[in-house]
């Protein structure tokens, strides 16, 4: 007689099911394995990103540092005095209150003659006789030799003034605010001539150079140049 057995277990497997509690301690393996990953990707990037701004730095270009200004000091036109250029024949300076010096009959420069005083004649020139509101005028000092023969004459700055008086009052003097002056030797052929101009930007001065904000007033103005102690006669003009 056969037997028939009937088994215990599920028909078709061929080992036992794993329990509900494996399979979450596997879901939990993979989660943390998971998360050590993206730890580990995070601090590589940001390792990677710290060396690479290092080098950018280093290749960079370096830090813009202070800008250096010019060694001199700046002054406004109001405020420049005049000085002679070193050559008649130079170029004029880009400075528009900077007088240059021109001569037009200069003597044999191995003269060395002084001119006697007597012998040298100032004059005082202005460009125009009447100035348009805004315009400046341009003032000269011209240097004649009226003698016979060459000689020669110091036109530098340290023997310059231009003096404008408005009436009685006085307005500019060249020499208020020059803060340094220069001798300047020029040899000067008979009837020959040296001149030395600047634009007055219409501003007062007084002695010491403190500032005045006041501008000349409109009217009649008088120009008189000095040149050691020869000075020129009176030349007159108008600002409108």
């Amino acid at each position: 007689m056969e037997s028939t057995e009937h088994g215990t277990g599920p028909t078709g497997g061929g080992g036992r099911r794993p329990s509900p509690g494996v399979y979450r301690r596997r879901r939990l393996a993979v989660t943390i394995l998971a998360l050590l990953v993206v730890a580990a990707l995070a601090v590589g990037g940001a390792v990677a990103a710290g060396l690479f701004g290092r080098q950018d730095t280093a290749d960079g270009p370096p830090a813009a540092g202070p800008t250096t200004s010019p060694t001199g000091p700046a002054y406004s036109a109001s405020r420049t005095p005049p000085s002679a250029s070193a050559s008649p024949s130079a170029a004029p300076s880009s400075a528009p209150a900077s007088p240059r010096a021109s001569a037009t009959a200069d003597g044999s420069p191995s003269a060395s003659d002084r001119c006697d005083p007597a012998d040298v004649v100032v004059v005082a020139d202005t460009d125009e006789r009447t100035y348009a509101p805004g315009e400046p005028p341009v003032l000269s000092l011209v240097i004649r030799n009226g003698g016979t023969a060459a000689c020669t004459v110091n036109v530098g700055t340290s023997q310059m003034e231009f003096v404008l008086t408005h009436g009685a009052e006085r307005v500019f003097s060249s020499v208020d605010c020059q803060e340094s002056s220069e001798d300047l030797d020029r040899v000067i052929g008979p009837g020959g001539e040296e001149r030395a101009t600047f634009e007055w930007t219409r501003n007062r001065t007084v002695p010491g150079c403190t500032v005045v904000e006041e501008e000349p007033a409109e009217g009649s103005y008088t120009l008189t140049t000095r040149l050691g102690a020869r000075s020129s006669a009176p030349v007159t003009f108008t600002l409108q």
